[in-house]
């Protein structure tokens, strides 16, 4: 994981010509960006239906407003004077229709979090700064968490190896109320605004109240022995505790910690207790000690090897 509590983002016509045609796919015809003192130009040729040849396009954007993961821009038209009325309406909504962010009355608003939605990634813009040479973008508050190019966060195998949790979920008296929130969630998330990169973890973390339930019943199990009720113990101090290791301002991301340390806690209780009482345990379905094996693949993979020694310093106190 990487903080910082101030990073500049400089960004030249090259890399916003290579940004805005990576995010249109193919729908920007002969994009062209300018910097001027305060102005980002961009021109491209967008085709109507009801004229034979492209109609060049040049949109001029000046910075209104930058907060949170905001950006608000004025935008103003500078070659459409002799288009008539009705088609310029539909020359803008072509104009714009490749492009990332919304347009409405002459403010495009730009959210640079839907922009960077392949990334795990928390910031705040503080200042937006254009001159002829760059794009400075002025973050503070950033927390970057990395992931291997290999893991499973980046492709999920079909077939692969996942949790299904629990469908009686309101009868198992060991969940608190704050999981019942948590599983709501995460739902919610995953359904509206999940990242392409956070897909493969949603499962997991949807699983994460069972994994609660499951050690809070092995830590009340008497064939379940004293070292192992003390990991399992552990385990539930922590979920229950205010503070996590990984930051919550990156979605879906502040539960892996949660969801990491369970399966590290049971990966230890396994070796000493039998695999029946595991599963007799175990509120949702499937094999848990299986699962128990993928999960602790999948971690191992996604999270840094810091992250991982502290979650595990946890289970040694």
């Amino acid at each position: 994981m990487l903080r910082a509590s101030s990073v500049e983002v400089t960004l030249t016509v090259e890399d916003l010509e290579e940004a805005l045609a990576s995010f249109a796919a193919g729908g920007l015809n002969d994009l062209r960006v300018d910097l001027e003192n305060g102005v980002v130009v961009i021109r491209h040729k967008v085709s109507l239906e009801r004229l034979p040849v492209a109609v060049p396009v040049e949109l001029r954007f000046s910075v209104r407003s930058a907060e949170g993961s905001l950006v608000e821009l004025g935008v103003e038209w500078a070659n459409m004077g002799l288009v008539p009325g009705f088609l310029k309406e539909i020359a803008l909504a072509k104009a714009f229709e490749p492009l990332p962010g919304r347009y409405e009355d002459g403010l495009y608003r730009l959210d640079l979090s839907e922009v960077l939605d392949h990334v795990p990634v928390s910031f705040t813009i503080r200042t937006v700064q254009i001159t002829r040479s760059a794009v400075k973008v002025h973050l503070a508050d950033m927390i970057a968490f990395p992931i291997e190019a290999t893991g499973l966060i980046v492709a999920q195998e079909p077939g692969a190896l996942v949790p299904v949790p629990s469908q009686e979920e309101q009868q198992i008296p060991e969940h608190q109320s704050f999981y019942h929130t948590l599983r709501e969630k995460v739902k919610r998330f995953a359904t509206e605004r999940a990242p392409q990169w956070a897909k493969p973890l949603v499962p997991w973390v949807l699983a994460v109240p069972d994994f609660f339930v499951l050690l809070v019943r092995l830590a009340r199990d008497e064939r379940v022995p004293a070292g192992a009720k003390l990991i399992a113990g552990a385990t539930i101090a922590y979920y229950i505790s205010p503070i996590d290791l990984i930051p919550d301002p990156i979605p879906l991301i502040g539960e892996v910690d949660d969801l990491a340390l369970a399966l590290f806690a049971l990966e230890q209780i396994i070796k000493s207790v039998p695999g029946s009482v595991i599963q007799e345990a175990w509120p949702g379905e499937g094999d848990v000690l299986a699962l128990t094996r993928e999960g602790v693949h999948l971690i191992t993979r996604v999270l840094p090897g810091k992250m991982i020694a502290a979650l595990q310093k946890v289970l040694k106190r």
